[in-house]
């Protein structure tokens, strides 16, 4: 439950995300969240963009500003005109799955890439599971996800005001809402290097 700009927990604690601005619009946008098997990136083997030991197949050094895009599974991630980017179909890049493993395979801007596929389908595969919830339906016994996942932009009289003020593909906010348990996850980030001493 929204409480003056935060919600309480299942403590009934108020939680706060302290925003220095007058918040003039707040932009939720659902995204789609569907996906019950890490099968989903299959494709990435069937289409060698990931050989069969579990290495990423490398290429030759290119920018898709600002990442440093020097293997295929980049590639397929980030450059449109790729030949095997159409592997991931737009529905299948809205997935919050698809998502969380983008996030993690770009990583932050001081991010020191992995050679294997398996730290980051295992790392997204856990973070998955904490945030999403799921039960069994029912009727037809199958296992559903219960979780409403929103990107959640906020705006004041400048602009983007959260996560942010900062525009950047790496810079997100998600909600995830389990009407269970009437819990909200936070998943946060803000592309960037913070203040070095």
């Amino acid at each position: 439950m929204l409480v003056a700009g935060g919600w309480e927990d299942s403590e009934k604690e108020e939680v706060r995300i302290i925003i220095r601005t007058e918040v003039e619009k707040i932009e939720a946008v659902n995204i789609p969240c569907t996906q019950l098997s890490m099968a989903f990136f299959d494709r990435l083997y069937e289409e060698n963009i990931v050989r069969d030991n579990g290495h990423i197949v490398k290429c030759l050094d290119s920018f898709c500003d600002p990442f440093l895009v020097s293997d295929e599974l980049r590639k397929v991630l980030l450059m449109e005109d790729s030949e095997k980017y159409e592997i991931f179909s737009q529905p299948d890049r809205e997935e919050f799955l698809f998502c969380l493993f983008k996030h993690l395979c770009l990583g932050g801007a001081l991010c020191q890439y992995e050679d294997v596929l398996d730290p980051y389908l295992e790392t997204t595969k856990l973070i998955y599971k904490d945030l999403v919830s799921v039960r069994k339906n029912p009727q037809t016994k199958k296992i559903q996800i219960i979780s409403s996942v929103f990107k959640v932009t906020a705006y004041d009289s400048n602009g983007v005001c959260y996560p942010s003020t900062k525009n950047h593909e790496q810079t997100f906010s998600y909600f995830i809402v389990d009407p269970m348990m009437r819990h909200v996850h936070v998943l946060c980030h803000c592309f960037g290097v913070g203040e070095m001493s």
